[in-house]
Order: structure tokens, then C-alpha cells, then sequence
């Protein structure tokens, strides 16, 4: 059992191990009047043996290595005994004052020593072996660590934590006390201090809620909110409106603070029509405004190009690679691959069964022998191995097309991707930044066929583009309705269109097969309303009854889809229940309240190109060092290593969020469905969920909320500036 909020003051004796990257050590410790060290453990930045620290956690008793101290937090302090200055002045924080020469001074000085050098720092040329150029090295750095030491402690009186005022004062130096002092809001520069915590300083610090700095800092984090929603932009009074009432600032100080930011170019307006209301002025940070810009632009110059190869006879070349293959497409199937062979640029959407793959294939028979250099891409890495293996070629995620490292991409306007032909698909996932980096990238002489189906939820970062470019009619459009027999007797097909026309799924027909064909099913509905019960049931369906009755794996062939982060049927727990359940006992290390295990499935949480990893996706961990806080993940491209520090790029994945699934297909999906996630009830998130499944669906909760997402059409609007950007470009509708 560990011992909270223990305070420990003395000295760092012998760092054992250190990494200098995320600041973890593991060093011996001795503590003021004792004699035998005691071992720490820790994130302690910029620190050096025989410095004197305060350190602040608990103690622990690991089972190998006994007992010892885990730091939470620490602070550089000055020794009061006559020995620990001696260390002190000895460390390395003094560089040219070694232990003989720091025993000089003490003995001059005693107890008075660090009074002296604070008030009369020229009495140490008195002192034997202290010679000018020591004298000088040595109040340089006592200054600069008297200074980190006011800093520090300012920053801890004002509430900032530990961890966060290393970062400030790393950026800030010693001016960062005189920075905060005149406007906090300033930190929001740092990564991780966001306008919540900059505000609860800056109430510490006495600052008026309606200060011009707030209002300003107050109306680019709710910008920043927006677009965590899928908005690219805002509209002026509701962002007015909505910032006075959730900040308690007032409506003239915002207006005037909005004025100063357009006047400063941090945010740019447009004034929009919207269908027949009326006129809006909307708002936006500028990285949104100058994508969707950029967006409208190549799309115009790539569409306006005429070098690109041309196709003769549309009709006999369809003719002859329907007979090379044996298929005969039908009229809609037959119009995209016409499309496709006529226009520059061209958009194909359609939900599951209508064919899309077979197009793409067919498009790909055609293309390949007349284009020699083809590009297929997609949103990610499931996404792309999907492509590879129904078309037969090799397809890549956008961001290796583009060559993304650390430093960006390599592939742009000015180093254009060299293929004459590029297909993307799951376009719906492609949110404005992403779009805006590949088209940047598109060489005027390409082809662009955009495949996906807008149907299902729109791009987890913000933007609506797939949806915006079929909208705004500038762009040729094939919509495929018709559900192909073979995919016809499949449930999962036809439900997930069922949800997409938003009428009733027929759970009484699923009966009744299974009744008279005695057979296995690809769609189950179980009720229940319980959320308890329904957590056990997701247990059972995942662990026993799917693995058993449908021969899967269920680690990595079954993948529960909740609506919600949040509630007993929210990923969070569900995760924890999951991972009780299927890998109790493994080694592992606890990370922001999340144990990870080897033997666990994770997903990664953001790009790392140096790493190669993306966002959503699922590995393994294979090994894993508690000690250090390293982990091993096995992906399908090899395996990761991940430093303490880059632990939150990882998350448990036994369930993950329908979100997160976009442009990924599991053998079975189990989807919890209760009233309790009542605000994420949607049509396009059930049908979503519903269409991640290859083999198997599994409904679990009650048809009142099944019915309430059917129902349920109006899915959040996006505000977005994409199709005003391509009229204002002249690009005049199509149909």
C-alpha cells in the first residue's frame, strides 16, 4: 500500500539511470540527518548528483525492488546544514568549484555561506582558491538557479504544476514571471496549457473576467472548441454569444476584442448565404480559412488543365474489359466508369454493396495498361490494406503518399506526386487539413477520382469536404443506390441501408431465418435496457459466444463500437472490463490512471511519422518495462517502441468509439446501444457502426434508442467555408 503526500528533503547522491528525453531517473537519495540513501524514482528534470531537492510523492513497495520513493514532484531547494552546502556548492550546477574549494568557502562562511554570496558576493576573493574566473562562474549559475528557484515558486504560488512549469521556464527564462504577470493568457503558447488553465491563473493573479486579454484568448479557444466539433468556422454572433455566456465576459468587449483579431489577421470573415436565410457573417482561426482557400483553388486549377490523357471510345473500352472479365456492369456501374474516362475530376459515392470496389477494380483494368503511373491512397492503414486486397495493387495511406515525416510533408506544390492517375477512398474520413495537403500536391495533369460514402459520419478532425464538393455541384457526381444480390442476403447490407433510409430494422425477419434454416447469422439484436447487463452481455458475446459459435479471435477479430467515451457502457470502462476479462494477470505499468499489459490491444492516437504509426492504428503490446515506462507495440508494419513520454499517443482498444473506427472493417462488431447515449443517437453513427462489420453484427440495448438514432436524421451541421471558397472561384454548379 502506498503512502501518499510524503515530503522528503536531502540530497541526490548517485543517478543510477536517466532519460534525458522525458526526464525519468532512478537515483539514491539522502535524506537531511540520515545516513543510509534510499532509492527514488521519477520525472526530475535539469537536476545533477549533490544537488539539494525537495521531493514530494509517496513510497512504494515494488516487488523486486523493494521499497522505494516515487516522485511526484520536486524542487530545487538551498541545504541548511553545513555538509549539504559543501555538496551543493561541489555539484555540477557549479562547474570549477570542486569539493576542496566549496569545503574553503564553508569553512569561511559556516552556516552564513549562501547569505553571503546572496548579499556579498565579493567577500569570496577572500576565500583560498577561489580566484577571479571561479568567482565569476560561480555567482553566474548561483543566479541562475536563485532565479529558477523564484520562478518555480512563483509559478506553484499561482497554481501552476510541476510539470508545467519546467515547460514554462525552459521557454520563458526568468523573464517568465514579469511575461505572466502582464498577460497569462500567454502561456496557452505552451503545448499542454490550454485557456482553462491559463484563466485559472489569471484569476490566482487578481485579473478582471472581462480584461481585453481574456476576451481575446477567451474567443480563440472556443474557436478551437468549434473545431474539435467538426467546424472549420463559426458564425459571428453565435461565437459572440456563445463565449459571453460559457466565459461570463461581456457581449462589447468581445465585439471589440473580435474587431482587434480581424484587424490583426488571427481570424478572417466571410459573410455567406445559407439556402434561403439570411446573410451570416462567419469567423475563422486562419489555418482553416487559408485550407479551404487552397482546397478551392486546386480543385479549380486541376479541373481547368487540359494535360491529361484522353480516352477514345468510353463505350467499346467498357465493352472489352467487360468481356476480358466476365462481369456486365450495371447502368449506374456503368456510368462511373464512363465518368471516370471523360472527366478530370470525379466523385463516387455509395454505401456498402453497391459496388464501389468492383468500379475501382474495373476503372483500375481499364487505366493501368493506358496510365502508367497510378496512385491509390486512402485515410488509413486498415483502409489502404483493405484497398490492396480487393483491387489486387498495392494502395497507401495518404500521408505515406505524401512522404510524411516529422518535418511535414515532402510532397507539395513545389515536390508534386509524379502519378497521372490518383483514386482515393473512405474520401468521407478526409477532414479540410488533410485535403488540403494532398491537393496541394496533385500535379495539374492528374486525374482525381474521390470515392466514399458520404453517408456515413463525417471526418473526426474538422471540415465536411466529401460532402461540401458534392453539394456545391462543381464537381461530377455518380451516386450508387442499387444493393447487388450477393451483398443483398446479407443483413449487415441490408440494415445499414435500412438506417440509411431511415426506416425501421425488421428484427422479427431475423428470427424467422434463423428458425427455418437452422443457420448462423450475419446480424443479432439482443435486448436489454440494464446497463449493467448489457456490459455482461458484451462480455460474454466477446470472450465465449462469438469466439466458440463463430470460430474468432477474440482479441483481434471482434471489436466492440460504443457511441460515447463516458458511462457504463462508454469505451473507458467498457475497456477496463474487457481487459479484466480477457488479459488479467499480465505485466504491465499503470499510465494516467490506464494499465497497459502485454498481450493488450492499443490504438494509436495521433500521427508519428518518424515512427510510422497513424491515427486509429491497432497493434499489440509485446513487451513492456516498468521500470522505465517503455512499451513494444506490434503493428502490421513491425514493432514500436514508445518512451514514457509518448505513453498518451496509446490507448486500450478491446472497445473503441464509432468515431474511431471510420475507414476500418472488423470480422464482428459488438454495438451497445442505450438511451443513456441519447445526445450521440444518430442515423449516420449507427450506420457507420453497423457497416465496420464484415462477418458478424451484434446489437445489444433496446429498439427505443435503435429507433431514436433511425430517427434521428439531423446530424450536427458543419459550418464550413469550402463551397462560398469554390464560387467565389467562378466554379458555377454542374446540375
Amino acid at each position: 500500500m502506498a503512502e501518499d503526500n510524503v515530503n522528503l528533503v536531502g540530497t541526490l547522491e548517485k543517478i543510477l539511470y536517466s532519460n534525458l528525453e522525458n526526464g525519468f531517473l532512478i537515483a539514491t537519495f539522502l535524506v537531511e540527518n540520515t545516513t543510509k540513501p534510499i532509492t527514488v524514482k521519477g520525472i526530475v528534470f535539469n537536476t545533477h548528483e549533490r544537488e539539494t531537492l525537495l521531493l514530494k510523492g509517496c513510497w512504494e513497495n515494488h516487488k523486486v525492488y523493494g521499497r522505494q520513493f516515487s516522485i511526484r514532484e520536486f524542487m530545487p531547494v538551498e541545504p541548511t546544514s553545513e555538509e549539504g552546502m559543501v555538496r551543493y556548492l561541489s555539484s555540477k550546477v557549479f562547474k570549477g568549484i570542486g569539493e576542496k574549494t566549496a569545503q574553503h568557502i564553508v569553512n569561511k562562511f559556516g552556516k552564513n555561506t549562501f547569505k553571503i554570496i546572496d548579499i556579498s558576493p565579493e567577500s569570496l576573493s577572500k576565500v583560498k582558491g577561489v580566484g577571479k574566473k571561479q568567482r565569476k562562474s560561480l555567482l553566474a549559475a548561483w543566479d541562475e538557479q536563485r532565479g529558477l528557484r523564484d520562478v518555480m515558486t512563483f509559478l506553484r504560488g499561482v497554481g501552476i504544476s510541476h510539470a508545467y512549469a519546467q515547460r514554462i521556464f525552459a521557454k520563458n527564462g526568468l523573464n517568465s514571471i514579469p511575461l505572466i504577470k502582464t498577460n497569462p493568457y500567454k502561456l496557452t503558447d505552451i503545448e499542454g496549457i490550454g485557456f482553462l488553465t491559463a484563466d485559472g491563473i489569471a484569476r490566482n493573479l487578481g485579473f478582471d473576467k472581462n480584461s481585453p486579454h481574456r476576451a481575446v484568448a477567451g474567443l480563440l479557444y472556443m474557436l478551437e472548441q468549434q473545431a474539435l466539433n467538426g467546424h472549420t468556422c463559426f458564425t459571428r454572433q453565435a461565437l459572440l454569444e456563445k463565449t459571453s455566456q460559457e466565459l461570463d465576459i461581456k457581449l462589447e468587449i468581445l465585439e471589440s476584442s473580435t474587431q482587434q483579431l480581424l484587424d490583426d489577421s488571427l481570424l478572417y470573415s466571410e459573410k455567406f448565404q445559407f439556402m434561403n436565410a439570411d446573410e451570416e457573417e462567419l469567423i475563422f482561426r486562419p489555418r482553416f480559412y487559408k485550407a479551404e482557400q487552397r482546397i478551392a483553388e486546386n480543385i479549380y486549377r486541376i479541373l481547368n488543365s487540359d494535360a491529361y490523357t484522353v480516352f477514345e471510345g468510353e463505350s467499346s473500352l467498357i465493352e472489352e474489359q467487360q468481356r476480358k472479365v466476365g462481369l456486365q456492369l450495371d447502368p449506374a456501374q456503368k456510368e462511373a466508369v464512363e465518368a471516370a474516362l471523360k472527366h478530370k475530376v470525379l466523385i463516387i459515392t455509395g454505401g456498402p454493396g453497391t459496388g464501389k470496389t468492383t468500379i475501382v477494380r474495373f476503372m483500375l483494368g481499364i487505366m493501368r495498361p493506358r496510365i502508367p503511373s497510378i496512385g491509390l491512397a486512402a485515410p488509413t492503414g486498415r483502409a489502404a490494406k483493405r484497398i490492396t486486397e480487393t483491387t489486387g495493387s498495392v494502395a497507401y495511406t495518404i500521408h505515406r503518399l505524401l512522404e510524411a515525416s516529422n518535418m511535414g510533408f515532402q510532397r507539395d506544390r513545389e515536390n508534386p506526386l509524379e502519378q497521372e492517375l490518383l483514386i482515393l477512398d473512405e474520401t468521407s474520413m478526409i477532414d479540410t487539413l488533410l485535403m488540403d495537403n494532398f491537393l496541394e500536391a496533385v500535379p495539374s495533369a492528374s486525374r482525381l477520382i474521390l470515392v466514399g460514402d458520404v453517408d456515413q459520419l463525417p471526418s473526426v478532425g474538422a471540415g465536411s469536404v466529401l460532402l461540401d464538393l458534392i453539394e456545391s455541384g462543381t464537381i461530377p457526381v455518380v451516386r450508387l443506390d442499387h444493393i447487388f444480390r450477393q451483398a443483398a442476403d446479407s443483413f449487415i447490407t441490408v440494415n445499414a441501408h435500412q438506417v440509411r433510409r431511415g426506416k425501421a430494422l425488421n428484427f422479427s425477419a431475423l428470427g424467422h431465418k434463423k428458425d427455418v434454416n437452422q443457420e448462423l447469422l450475419d446480424f443479432y439484436f439482443i435486448k436489454e435496457s440494464n446497463s449493467e447487463k448489457i456490459v455482461e452481455k458484451i462480455l460474454l458475446m466477446s470472450t465465449e459466444r462469438i469466439p466458440q459459435r463463430f470460430e474468432l479471435d477474440p482479441m483481434m477479430d471482434i471489436q466492440v463500437l460504443t457511441p460515447m467515451h463516458r458511462g457504463v457502457t462508454g469505451s473507458i470502462n467498457l475497456n477496463r472490463k474487457l481487459q479484466e476479462r480477457m488479459n488479467p494477470d499480465a505485466k504491465g505499468l499503470e499510465h494516467r490512471e490506464q494499465w497497459f499489459r502485454i498481450g493488450d490491444k492499443v490504438m494509436q492516437q495521433q500521427n508519428d511519422y518518424e515512427k510510422q504509426v497513424f491515427n486509429g492504428d491497432l497493434g499489440r503490446i509485446v513487451n513492456c518495462d516498468s521500470k522505465t515506462k517503455e512499451l513494444h507495440v506490434k503493428f502490421e508494419h513491425g514493432i514500436v517502441q514508445y518512451q514514457s513520454k509518448e505513453l498518451d499517443q496509446l490507448s486500450l482498444a478491446y472497445a473503441i468509439t464509432v468515431h474511431k473506427s471510420q475507414g476500418s472493417e472488423y470480422s464482428a462488431v459488438i454495438i451497445p446501444m442505450t438511451t443513456h447515449h441519447y445526445m450521440m443517437l444518430q442515423r449516420n453513427l449507427l450506420y457507420t457502426a453497423i457497416t465496420r462489420g464484415k462477418q458478424l453484427v451484434v446489437l445489444i440495448g433496446t429498439e427505443v434508442a435503435i429507433s431514436k438514432a433511425v430517427e434521428n436524421e439531423c446530424s450536427m451541421q458543419r459550418f464550413t467555408g469550402l463551397q462560398h471558397q469554390l464560387s467565389e472561384l467562378g466554379l458555377t454548379p454542374l446540375y
